[in-house]
């Protein structure tokens, strides 16, 4: 039973997180659902524009479009309870969590100045390929799981200032 809560915590997790990017693709910079578009295209993109990627601390104004991504988990829920019980649907549910809570949290670390992770290289690579969408919103839409984007055709790493459109990229190699 352990082993099969953990397992489709873990599948649920990488699940979510191919949602949250697909859905950021589709509906983030493109006027289809009008709140998700006005919530992040027109509010956290214009809080955190490519000369303002960083602050002391995160907006407390910001809202999250997370949340609208979370929806197709639902009936997702119910038919992974008949299909596989209470042990699945607690996996499914704790996975889905995480992953909504990690890709929040992270994401609001990525803005900050001096976040406790910037000492981890890890954190310092995805934060830059996060600051890079902000410049270029065609590219990297992951949050936290960038190799989506590779699998998406939407991957971007800047090489230099040069590669940057209009010299951005001096914004975001300074994390």
């Amino acid at each position: 039973m352990i082993a099969k809560i953990v397992m489709t915590h873990v599948f649920t997790y990488y699940f979510a997180a191919c949602v949250q990017a697909v859905l950021h693709k589709l509906f983030g910079h493109h006027n289809r659902i009008h709140r998700v578009y006005q919530v992040h295209a027109k509010g956290h993109h214009a809080q955190y524009p490519p000369h303002r990627l960083l602050s002391d601390k995160f907006i407390d104004s910001e809202q999250h479009v997370m949340w609208y991504y979370a929806i197709p988990f639902v009936p997702i829920g119910f038919v992974v309870y008949g299909l596989g019980g209470l042990s699945v649907l607690i996996g499914y549910l704790s996975g889905l969590v995480f992953s909504i809570w990690w890709h929040i949290y992270l994401h609001e670390q990525y803005h900050l100045r001096n976040s406790f992770w910037g000492r981890f290289s890890w954190f310092r690579k995805k934060k830059r390929l996060h600051l890079i969408h902000h410049c270029h919103v065609h590219y990297n839409y992951a949050i936290v799981e960038f190799w989506i984007d590779r699998l998406m055709g939407s991957y971007h790493v800047a090489k230099d200032a040069k590669d940057s459109h209009r010299n951005r990229a001096k914004s975001y190699n300074n994390v």
